[in-house]
């Protein structure tokens, strides 16, 4: 099991190509621990596929292998996915409320505002792509 402080998934390889490997593993929902997981449904899970640098040794296409993401770097991705969009909503929807007392007009700015938000974040993506780094560190058994 890997330290505490990474996020841990196991995955399949997809591709080798150019000194990099696709990984493609399924992320279940934060409930995956719970006595009653078998119970839950296949929304709780989502099919995702990360690039990951070659390691040291060589691995094939449908080989299962261990990819690991610094927690601190998770955290990071939520706040970029879900803390900071929150704010920005909440707080567009109060400044537009105060200044015009609409709570239609609030709520479709507060939904606006979004769109350069997530337009800045695909500009960014090359340099935020760069920060999220998954390793491997090892086959998994």
């Amino acid at each position: 099991m890997a330290d505490q402080q990474y996020i841990e998934h196991e995955g399949t390889v997809r591709e080798v190509r150019d000194g990099r490997v696709k990984v493609s593993f399924v992320t279940r929902s934060a409930c995956a621990h719970c006595q009653l997981k078998g119970v839950c449904s296949a929304a709780d899970m989502a099919d995702k596929e990360v690039e990951v640098a070659m390691p040291a040794w060589p691995v094939q296409p449908g080989e299962q292998v261990r990819i690991l993401l610094t927690r601190s770097l998770g955290m990071r991705a939520l706040a970029y996915g879900y803390l900071i969009p929150f704010v920005v909503v909440m707080t567009t929807f109060f400044l537009v409320y105060r200044f015009t007392v609409n709570e239609v007009a609030s709520g479709l700015a507060a939904l606006l505002v979004l769109v350069p938000y997530y337009l800045l974040l695909y500009l960014l993506r090359d340099k935020i792509h760069r920060q999220f780094r998954f390793v491997i560190t090892q086959k998994a058994n």
